[in-house]
């Protein structure tokens, strides 16, 4: 149980750390913008806001991808799924955390070999060397592999099933304000 602890941990500290990060880089994305219309409007354009904030962009959303797997608000088809058997449904959800962790790890793995043959390429405007923006991709599908496990241990372990019973079950002192 330690095991599916630590990861949970992690999961949700990973969370927590990428959200701060696309609330940063969205502020950042908002400021460079601003900065380049008013810099426009007085005849001085900035040749390197628009590639940082299409980078921003890039990395935000690579992180985000991660926080909406954590929180389940990526688009899925349940009817099916639903339409089973209890038991069944479970072993659905087993399997899509599995595929999913499959993916994620396919997309790691050549995500950091696309990396590391970037070495030579640089930005146009801001001559950043380019695999840090492709950094973006196993580190962002990183986080989602580490999400998907969480959401696997959960799934074999009852972790879900034990919160979405707490979820069901009214607050008694919130019962007792009303009745009051």
């Amino acid at each position: 149980m330690g095991f599916v602890r630590g990861v949970h941990k992690l999961s949700d500290v990973l969370d927590k750390a990428m959200e701060a990060v696309i609330v940063f880089m969205l502020l950042a994305m908002v400021a460079v913008t601003g900065a380049q219309v008013v810099c426009r409007i007085a005849n001085h354009a900035l040749s390197w806001s628009e590639e940082l904030t299409r980078y921003l962009l890039i990395w935000s959303s690579m992180l985000g991808a991660g926080c909406v797997y954590k929180h389940g608000g990526h688009i899925s088809i349940e009817v099916l799924q639903n339409a089973m058997p209890k038991p069944v449904q479970k072993g659905m959800k087993i399997a899509v955390q599995v595929l999913c962790m499959v993916l994620f790890a396919m997309i790691v793995v050549y995500g950091i070999q696309y990396y590391q043959r970037q070495g030579g390429q640089v930005s146009a405007a801001m001559k950043v060397p380019m695999r840090y923006v492709y950094l973006a991709i196993p580190i962002g599908c990183g986080t989602m592999f580490v999400h998907a496990l969480d959401a696997l241990l959960g799934l074999l372990t009852g972790r879900d099933e034990a919160a979405d019973r707490q979820a069901a079950q009214p607050d008694t002192e919130a019962k007792k304000e009303v009745q009051e």
